[in-house]
């Protein structure tokens, strides 16, 4: 069956993406009520930041999260008084601390994340295959356009070279 594709505007595309995402950020937390140990949304986006670089100190997750030294310390208090986040001492630094999830931090996620796609998954198993293909043809550029969106925020010096 061909589809006749019909031009969006910007501002169409915008309506039916916030609700999708407002309906998403329900779901996402009824995947983190079910936790044993719920976090905050501070600490869960620290948590993420922290799987994707794996090392970081505590200056470039504060840059990374735009927040300050003393909330993100006491942040990264709280995620280690929990068993989700390890201080170790730097390699290359005496004076510096090198932040990285623990054991129980990515069981936290990998949990968190398998919750989160069964959720998905029931909606998505409804779609017809032709509404699943144009999904992902959609939501890989947008996906490509946020990941570029952070690299530029979180390096700043990326858009000139």
């Amino acid at each position: 069956m061909n589809r006749i594709r019909r031009h969006r505007s910007s501002d169409e595309v915008l309506h039916v993406l916030t609700e999708v995402v407002e309906h998403l950020e329900v779901l996402w937390e009824r995947s983190r009520e079910v936790s044993p140990a719920p976090l905050s949304a501070s600490q869960l986006r620290a948590m993420f930041v922290l799987d994707r670089g794996e090392g970081m100190n505590l200056r470039a997750l504060t840059e990374a999260l735009d927040s300050t030294p003393p909330s993100m310390s006491r942040l990264c208090d709280r995620l280690q008084a929990v068993g989700f986040l390890e201080r170790v001492p730097s390699a290359t630094s005496r004076r510096e601390v090198v932040l990285r999830l623990s054991e129980r931090g990515r069981t936290y996620l990998d949990g968190l994340r398998e919750r989160r796609q069964e959720h998905l998954r029931g909606l998505i198993d409804v779609l017809p295959p032709d509404a699943r293909a144009a999904l992902v043809d959609g939501l890989t550029p947008l996906r490509d356009a946020v990941v570029a969106r952070q690299v530029e925020i979180d390096d700043p010096d990326s858009r000139t070279a």
